[in-house]
């Protein structure tokens, strides 16, 4: 393994954590849309452009990071200084990338996880304050579907790590063929 192809695994990793932005992105323009016909159109209309331009932004920055990452190495001149001599490593790419998505599925678990009890605390609280006292009218159900979403998000990086890899991969394999 030469010292591009570490370069290239490093922001290919970088790339396969911010999937879990992406997709914790798109319930945010969901719900934009949906509050569009709830309340003022401008005002729904500008959140609504504000997050498609959000969900654009996380999606280029995938897109580059996975599929375009030896265009960042060399525009960076990141391996300007390193020669071309190989590194020692023993493992493939894939293994790698499978670690990766393992990791980053783990860490999604435990940032989401504590927020999803605090959410549902939170929920139970408001519950028992309407029983009691009927002075909150709204509770807003984006802090467990959030959370909730995360969970759903790593334990599909855990579950379908080698499908990720393997599209990663074929994508390469395109790249490098044609």
């Amino acid at each position: 393994m030469k010292a591009k192809d570490l370069f290239l695994i490093i922001l290919k990793v970088f790339g396969i954590y911010l999937i879990k932005d992406v997709l914790i992105t798109i319930p945010s323009v969901l719900y934009n849309i949906y509050m569009m016909s709830d309340g003022s159109l401008e005002m729904g209309f500008f959140t609504l452009i504000a997050s498609l331009i959000t969900l654009g932004i996380y999606i280029g920055i995938c897109y580059v990071l996975l599929f375009k990452a030896g265009w960042i190495v060399s525009k960076l001149k990141l391996t300007a200084d390193l020669g071309e001599e190989p590194l020692v490593m023993n493992l493939h790419r894939s293994s790698v990338y499978t670690i990766a998505i393992i990791i980053s599925g783990i860490i999604i678990l435990v940032f989401a996880v504590p927020d999803l009890v605090r959410s549902i605390y939170l929920w139970s609280q408001y519950n028992d304050l309407r029983k009691t006292s009927l002075g909150t009218d709204y509770f807003d159900y984006k802090l467990i579907v959030m959370p909730l979403t995360e969970i759903i998000i790593g334990l599909l990086f855990l579950g379908n790590q080698r499908t990720i890899v393997n599209f990663i991969e074929s994508r390469r394999r395109k790249a490098t063929a044609g």
